[in-house]
């Protein structure tokens, strides 16, 4: 059997870093929407052992063959899958394609291999794999917290456009999260209270690791929008509208501006992934 799935990227609208915990991880509130910005993935039955491969050479093959190999762990199953990724989504960029990937080989693949998990189950197997996995599980606008593994529903707003801005600079997550550290450690005030939309405590670690994206933010924070910012660690930079026209002429007016850069105008979604065909 064949199954081919979409998967959809991620912007964090807001996001507040709390500070870092016991496990090497840093504790989040964070308000995520789900975009139609997409990854496409083939996954196959059969054959010997999971094997995942991209299109690109990429991390995300790994991350795709945990994903499956995990669930087939916590089955108790013997089963051949083979698992191709074609990359729409940007890498680097804050934009979660990598944990969406395996949030989508754990849905499609759970289905195909009875008994199927409660989805509380599948969300603690992908929550070892990936902080943002079970955020990508749950789909739509949510509300992370922890280290991101506890997702709330949050109602959705369909009438929004969001510009998204991908310069040419590829973010280290853990780079960024090293340098927050470091100014943290200078003896700044955190913050502990619910973070407004544009917010991203992590925007001055970004723009202090790569000065180059500081035209980027600038040029995004110029825009007319309801609301701008930085999704994840950077370095994709994202502006809502109301209006798709409105939308539309930011997006031409950066694409002049900044012609190495990939900039989209995208729409929300109600899902983390989407089944496009099977065979």
């Amino acid at each position: 059997m064949s199954v081919h799935v979409t998967a959809y990227a991620k912007l964090n609208l807001a996001l507040r870093v709390l500070g870092p915990r016991t496990d090497g991880y840093h504790e989040i509130l964070s308000e995520v929407q789900t975009i139609d910005l997409s990854d496409r993935l083939t996954i196959d039955l059969g054959g010997q052992g999971v094997r995942a491969e991209s299109d690109l050479v990429l991390r995300e093959e790994n991350i795709v063959a945990r994903a499956a190999a995990a669930l087939l762990r916590r089955k108790g199953l013997d089963q051949g899958v083979h698992i191709f990724v074609e990359k729409g989504i940007p890498i680097g960029a804050g934009l979660g394609g990598g944990s969406s990937d395996a949030a989508a080989v754990l849905r499609v693949f759970d289905r195909l291999t009875p008994p199927e998990l409660s989805f509380d189950a599948l969300c603690e197997v992908g929550a070892a794999i990936g902080s943002d996995v079970p955020l990508f599980l749950h789909g739509g606008r949510v509300r992370m917290a922890g280290r991101g593994e506890h997702v709330q529903r949050l109602p959705g707003r369909s009438a929004e456009y969001f510009l998204v801005l991908v310069p040419p600079v590829h973010c280290s997550t853990g780079a960024i999260y090293a340098r927050w550290d470091a100014i943290a450690s200078t003896g700044c005030t955190l913050r502990d209270d619910e973070p407004r939309r544009g917010e991203n405590d992590l925007l001055a670690a970004a723009l202090d690791v790569h000065r180059d994206l500081a035209p980027y933010h600038d040029a995004v924070g110029s825009l007319d929008a309801d609301y701008y910012g930085m999704s994840g660690s950077g370095s994709s930079f994202f502006a809502a509208f109301s209006k798709p026209a409105i939308a539309e002429r930011a997006r031409a007016s950066l694409k002049r501006q900044f012609e190495s850069a990939n900039v989209v105008v995208c729409r929300p979604t109600t899902t983390g992934h989407q089944v496009q065909e099977e065979s």
